[in-house]
């Protein structure tokens, strides 16, 4: 059995008090609408308008019918206003799931000039504005990669580009892109590319 709402339950004080202090055909009908309301099941309720319509034939003859009424009326509103607000919070949540534009240019602004160099996640965070588990969930919404992800790929992306655009040692691209050393470049470009950094820097030179 569903417990009432708390207007419900003062609705059910107050009738118990009509119940106990007035004798005759209102305080039985006081205690038969009191235990009618309390017994009530969620999907037995009738509809608003049907409540109110009952309501408004009772008022001059059965206050208690007429409180009865109301009481039911207010349980089924307030159960339809927390159901409101829940499926809206929930539409927010999932509207408001990714970085907003600002804080995502900010975050891909700083990732591109910092790439050379040490990038935590922690900054990041601090820069979006938001704590670092929530900044974790809304990047990958945004960019489809958690943070430590986008930005290894970023790296292998710019050593490549300085692969074609220069004549550098492996070893210098690799420190140039804040990697720890060119096994390190070699070993994370395999992973994302397939093939080796000098045999994909080869195979574009031929191709060029």
């Amino acid at each position: 059995m569903g417990r009432p709402s708390t207007s419900v339950a003062v609705e059910l004080t107050q009738m118990r008090y009509e119940s106990n202090t007035f004798a005759g055909t209102g305080g039985a009908r006081a205690t038969e609408a009191m235990h009618a309301l309390a017994s009530y099941e969620p999907d037995q309720e009738p509809t608003v308008a049907r409540l109110l319509e009952q309501a408004l034939t009772a008022v001059e003859t059965d206050l208690a019918t007429t409180r009865a009424c109301v009481a039911r009326v207010a349980a089924l509103l307030d159960r339809e206003e927390t159901h409101a607000e829940t499926a809206a919070t929930a539409a927010r949540r999932r509207v408001g799931a990714g970085l907003a534009p600002w804080q995502a240019r900010r975050v891909a602004s700083h990732v591109e000039e910092n790439l050379g160099f040490a990038i935590t996640i922690d900054h990041l965070a601090t820069i979006a504005g938001l704590s670092s588990s929530y900044f974790c969930r809304a990047f990958k919404d945004s960019f489809g990669d958690p943070p430590h992800a986008y930005i290894m790929r970023r790296r292998v992306e710019r050593a490549q580009t300085l692969m074609l655009q220069t004549r550098e040692p492996l070893s210098q691209i690799a420190l140039a892109c804040g990697l720890s050393d060119q096994a390190h470049l070699c070993n994370l470009f395999r992973r994302l590319v397939g093939q080796s950094p000098s045999h994909w820097r080869r195979s574009q030179w031929q191709e060029a």
